[in-house]
């Protein structure tokens, strides 16, 4: 008889995102920050032509710069995860029978 007939696997998974996933996520985790919000924010008042202090286009960038590097670092956090996963499911194990 097989011990675990009645779970599906034993393989271990920390990873957040799949590659499908990553850009939603990531962006759904970043807007949780104030700090993105608030920039977000005042980037989005500079294309109201009452309030904006300098060209539109370049409130944006700073925001854009720091959500790709946080997004990079993230990815690169996440495939860590991904190939330890894969190491550690690919242990061999001792199974206890009596």
């Amino acid at each position: 008889e097989n011990p675990n007939r009645y779970y599906d696997s034993n393989k271990i998974k920390t990873r957040k995102y799949t590659i499908l996933t990553f850009l939603p996520k990531n962006i759904y985790e970043q807007l949780h920050r104030f700090a993105n919000i608030y920039f977000v924010v005042i980037a989005l008042l500079n294309f109201v032509p009452v309030v904006n202090a300098f060209q539109p286009e370049v409130s944006v960038i700073p925001i854009c710069v720091i959500m790709a590097i946080t997004a990079i670092k993230d990815a690169w956090e996440d495939f860590r995860r991904y190939k330890l996963d894969k190491e550690i499911n690919h242990m061999g194990c001792y199974i206890y029978s009596r």
